[in-house]
């Protein structure tokens, strides 16, 4: 009688609170050392981005999909373990972990859910090994080195591209994959490398003095898991990414270990077109605040040094008034010797750090050089309304007379007005905070285009004629005017023309034409000069090159006039390019939106 009434307490609960059953599997995740993706901590216990990534998974699964998940971590003896135990797996419960870079030939054996970051990998040499800049000085440096990686990694299969592509024939060194490359690289020297780009950027940003090669940038396909052939866990994983709570969760973890900065900076750049200066401009800022922390610690350092000198002073007149006060007393003598170790061990500590601040400040004289290296780049933009200034000024004193004439007064009206515009130019581009952030403030004007194109044809007009060469300028018929920096604008299309008379040959026409939109204007700058070469097209727009062309007259050039260029039209917010055929003249295109 008791027992039935039981199970019909029990029948009638099981409607009112129903019991949640759950499902449970196992999940054997192989892994290796890779910080600070996954690595034990000094009590075993893993920590780093995937395993509180795979935590957050099993919640997912346990409040979405009412699975139980335990999660069995294997300790693979190394990297290339990992891929075969999933390569030969017929456990759809398997994945293999550790910084696993997606790669075409992973995906013919195996299965990738989406990545959860992006994969970027730069190749990093030992200190002092120069940065290359031609295809020579990588020859050269390929010659000398030894690189460093770990075996059926994707930094192998780059070395090996760079041995098939270029035919190098460097060493290679092979080390356990629980070790780091770049620990290696730094013990080792004349050696090289390749490795993620966020564990480099941790390493510059603890004072790292390894070299980024910049030829030798690789974006990947992202950072993932690997499931055998066909496993069920690829669909529920993508799933769980494809959450707001698994984005933010994600975003947080991935913050915590590579820091916010360099993880957003990596997500953005990734898609971006200028993924080497990006990465440079990171590292000097990365350098910077080391800088600036050294001088916050020079400072703390000085005051310490300061209160030293005081109390050293101090116990010194305490031990005179002692001596004196037991003058008489044996233990006088003991006393004052011990006092005399202490002030020379304070003494020796104070030399150190003085040691310490002079190399301190030879870092900070580096840093001024690197400025100055900046300021002689800016006097490049400043040559071109210098040299017309001389020119008139000669003009001047070859015509001058008991009176001025009035083509004489236009000269030096000329000569007033590139006199002010060099004074905008130079106050402009050393404002201070366009010189230490290297950038200038866009002023938003009401510009003319008919004007400007008129003023820059009117300044090389005598540059060109003394060429025999033709100015010749076309302006569009509507919307003439645009909202923009005159000074820049003015700047791009001087540098532009006077490329084009500068590299023209006697006798021939260069054109300044303009063809305006609603929302665009299109600059074009046309010469019968040379042309360039497929190789000189991949250079043009870099600092300091010299292409195959060479001034017609005997001019200089420097190789900065188109980087400065590229530089401004990006500053207003524009794009350049150039049409050119080797031996049939350039189009120079600058579009600005407006």
């Amino acid at each position: 009688m008791h027992h039935h009434l039981f199970y019909r307490i029990i029948f009638l609960l099981s409607f009112i609170c129903p019991i949640t059953v759950f499902s449970q599997e196992q999940l054997n995740l192989y892994w290796s050392t890779s910080k600070p993706f996954i690595y034990e901590n000094g009590n075993g216990k893993l920590e780093g981005v995937e395993p509180e990534m795979f935590r957050s998974f099993q919640s997912f699964l346990k409040n979405e999909k009412k699975l139980e998940v335990e999660l069995n971590w294997i300790r693979a003896e190394s990297f290339s373990d990992i891929l075969s135990t999933i390569r030969n797996s017929d456990n759809g419960n398997d994945f293999g972990i550790s910084a696993m870079s997606i790669t075409e030939g992973r995906k013919e054996y195996a299965d990738f859910p989406e990545p959860y970051l992006p994969d970027i990998t730069v190749l990093v040499s030992s200190k002092g090994t120069p940065i290359v800049r031609s295809f020579e000085e990588i020859d050269d440096m390929m010659s000398t080195l030894k690189a460093v990686t770990i075996k059926e990694t994707k930094y192998e299969d780059q070395l090996m591209n760079l041995r098939e592509k270029f035919g190098y024939d460097f060493e290679i060194e092979f080390i356990d994959s629980e070790k780091n490359i770049l620990d290696r690289i730094s013990a080792l020297e004349n050696s090289f490398g390749f490795i993620d780009l966020p564990v480099y950027l941790m390493q510059v940003k603890e004072g790292s003095e390894l070299v980024r090669q910049n030829f030798f940038t690789v974006k990947g396909l992202g950072y993932s898991y690997m499931v055998p052939k066909g496993s069920k866990w690829k669909p529920l994983f993508n799933e769980f990414l494809a959450t707001d709570k698994a984005e933010y969760e994600i975003s947080e973890i991935l913050s915590k270990y590579l820091g916010e900065e360099l993880y957003r900076f990596i997500d953005e750049i990734y898609s971006g077109e200028e993924l080497a200066t990006s990465i440079l401009t990171k590292e000097k800022e990365l350098q910077l605040a080391i800088i600036q922390n050294a001088n916050l610690k020079l400072d703390r350092e000085g005051n310490t040094r300061r209160i030293l000198v005081v109390g050293i002073g101090i116990t010194v007149v305490f031990l005179l008034g002692f001596g004196f006060l037991f003058y008489k007393n044996q233990k006088t003598t003991h006393l004052l010797v011990g006092q005399k170790d202490q002030i020379e061990d304070q003494q020796e500590d104070i030399r150190q750090k003085n040691e310490q601040l002079m190399n301190r400040n030879a870092q900070l004289v580096a840093l001024n050089e690197e400025k100055n290296n900046l300021v002689r780049i800016l006097a490049h933009d400043i040559r071109s309304p210098l040299s017309q200034i001389i020119m008139v000024t000669d003009i001047v004193n070859q015509k001058m007379g008991p009176s001025l004439s009035e083509v004489e007064a236009k000269m030096l009206s000329q000569v007033t007005a590139n006199a002010e515009r060099i004074n905008k130019m130079v106050t402009k581009i050393l404002d201070v905070d366009g010189l230490e952030g290297n950038r200038i403030k866009v002023l938003q004007e009401r510009v003319d285009v008919r004007v400007i194109m008129r003023d820059v044809i009117q300044r090389y007009r005598p540059i060109a004629a003394k060429k025999n060469i033709d100015l010749a300028v076309a302006f569009c018929e509507n919307h003439n005017i645009i909202r923009t920096d005159h000074l820049l604008l003015l700047l791009v299309l001087e540098n532009l023309v006077s490329n084009a008379v500068k590299f023209s040959d006697a006798e021939s026409t260069v054109e300044l034409r303009s063809e305006c939109a609603y929302d665009s204007v299109v600059f074009k700058v046309c010469d019968e000069g040379p042309g360039f070469s497929d190789e000189d097209k991949k250079k043009l727009f870099n600092r300091f090159q010299k292409l195959s062309a060479q001034p017609t007259g005997g001019e200089v050039s420097t190789g900065l006039g188109l980087s400065i260029v590229k530089k401004y039209v990006q500053d207003l917010g524009g794009k350049v390019w150039v049409e050119s055929e080797k031996d049939k003249g350039s189009t120079f295109f600058v579009k600005l939106t407006v």
